[in-house]
């Protein structure tokens, strides 16, 4: 399938990078998605935008009023199959009145979230370790090296409402100047621009040093700070930064409105880490996983901060409890290599 000028921004939404979905993004089902995303009801505290946003190669798109219910895109079911995981959550339970009648539980408390001002104190200190770590430029024929593990739902639908879930796991070899990739393919590391996707770092090269600037570049501004988030947390999970510039990402997150901590410990994996970001569609927390004595990227993380029910067109409703995880990244490693198949 020729790929689309748009295939890169449904990938953004949808939060996940496959080649194999090059093209996907012309396709009506996927114009779709791109029109239903932009005219989603925007977060609690920010402004509509007034402005028509026009998608390639198609009708300007003018922001709709905010809708009061979600509705998972179809497009979402594909994307995630295409590099599904997940762990697992706990069953509906349902009480009974004493005269027998039967009525639903109480809801689960919302997932307490911490204030901006506390994000903006972590960035601070992510902005300021980022400045002191060692660092080496890498040339522009060497190679970056991610293992990552990727969960999700193990549904056909891709919303988690409680398990089962799904992990899996891949390595990648991205040469430095976004031509080349490799991976392994029929059990031996393969070389080609097939196999992989321009980094989102590529595509903003060079990356200011300046937050302002660097905002601006991946497009942060009044009603698209949700995918200028995206793009600057996947900056940092697919790319070898200078310490200026992974300084000036921390900072143009602070910018961003709306980004708030999880309040108290989060263990990944039993690992402790910080987890901040910006919270979707009212209940869904789009999170980066910081380590926390560090501050390096450890990964990303989406969870229901409240209890929602969704709707999906022809579909019953679904229920997705305070506390669900929908999606967890987890980088194992990274390196600047020589050449692909070599780990460090």
């Amino acid at each position: 399938m020729k790929p689309h000028s748009t295939d890169e921004l449904v990938r953004s939404m949808a939060r996940v990078r496959d080649e194999s979905l090059a093209g996907f993004a012309g396709r009506p089902a996927a114009r779709a998605l791109v029109k239903d995303v932009m005219a989603a009801a925007p977060n609690e505290g920010s402004h509509a935008e007034t402005a028509a946003w026009t998608p390639a190669g198609g009708e300007p798109v003018k922001p709709e009023r905010p809708r009061r219910r979600f509705r998972l895109p179809r497009l979402g079911v594909r994307l995630v199959a295409a590099g599904a995981l997940a762990a697992m959550a706990a069953g509906v339970i349902v009480l009974a009145d004493d005269d027998g009648r039967r009525t639903k539980p109480p809801l689960p408390p919302d997932i307490p979230l911490g204030s901006v001002a506390q994000a903006a104190h972590v960035l601070d200190q992510a902005a300021k370790a980022a400045e002191t770590r060692p660092f080496t430029l890498p040339k522009p024929r060497q190679w970056v090296y991610t293992k990552m593990r990727l969960t999700t739902s193990a549904n056909a639908g891709g919303l988690a409402t409680g398990g089962p879930y799904k992990t899996n796991a891949w390595e990648l070899w991205r040469r430095v100047d976004g031509r080349q990739f490799a991976a392994y393919k029929d059990g031996k590391v393969q070389t080609g621009p097939e196999l992989g996707t321009p980094s989102t770092a590529s595509e903003f090269d060079p990356l200011p040093s300046d937050p302002e600037a660097l905002l601006r570049k991946v497009g942060g501004s009044e009603g698209y700070y949700d995918l200028a988030y995206e793009r600057l947390v996947t900056i940092l999970r697919e790319s070898v930064q200078s310490p200026e510039r992974e300084a000036a990402i921390f900072r143009a997150i602070k910018l961003i409105p709306g980004v708030t901590p999880i309040k108290g410990r989060v263990d990944v994996n039993g690992r402790p880490m910080i987890a901040l970001g910006r919270t979707f569609y009212g209940w869904l927390h789009e999170e980066v996983l910081l380590d926390p004595k560090t501050y390096a990227y450890l990964g990303e993380r989406a969870v229901a901060v409240k209890t929602h029910t969704t709707e999906s067109d022809g579909e019953a409703p679904s229920t997705v409890k305070a506390g669900t995880l929908q999606r967890l990244i987890v980088r194992d490693a990274i390196a600047v290599v020589d050449e692909p198949g070599q780990r460090s």
